[in-house]
């Protein structure tokens, strides 16, 4: 983007290009640009998906059966299911509603208190609990989608 810059402001000093022209296409460009890279976060991976089932154990023997994915932790209402070196897939117990995907998580570098005073940079604010001695820190998107971040290393 700066060669184009560049490129506008020559057309300017040679009087090819107006102020007001100049101010017209700046604008568009500035106001589009990306975040630095040091305002955003970076994802390293899919950390993991949770779905809320019906049967947890129903569940569990589905995708063992289907994907010989070993269990690889455990919770009070779930298990999470290898899927890969590193992510996994959740299974928890749905509460009232009906079976549904809950959340996804992205695996990140950094803590979850780097990764919430970056967010708060952005306007949002997380929630952040704490689960047995983990935080773990989940936001919503603008479609009101459920998001977790946690450094890529978390397995539930």
């Amino acid at each position: 983007m700066t060669a184009l810059i560049d490129r506008l402001f020559d057309s300017y000093d040679r009087g090819r290009l107006s102020r007001r022209g100049l101010v017209r296409t700046l604008v568009p460009l500035l106001v589009a640009a990306p975040a630095s890279a040091a305002d955003t976060l970076p994802v390293k991976s899919l950390n993991h998906v949770t779905l809320f089932v019906t049967d947890v154990e129903r569940s569990r023997q589905f995708y063992q059966d289907l994907l010989n994915a070993p269990v690889v932790s455990k919770q009070a209402n779930g298990i999470n299911l290898a899927a890969g070196p590193s992510s996994f897939v959740g299974l928890y117990k749905a509460g009232q509603g009906s079976a549904s995907i809950n959340h996804f998580c992205l695996g990140i570098d950094g803590t979850v208190e780097t990764a919430s005073a970056l967010l708060a940079k952005h306007g949002i604010k997380p929630t952040i609990r704490d689960r047995d001695g983990v935080k773990e820190l989940y936001f919503r998107d603008p479609d009101n989608v459920q998001v977790q971040l946690q450094n890529v290393d978390y397995r539930g």
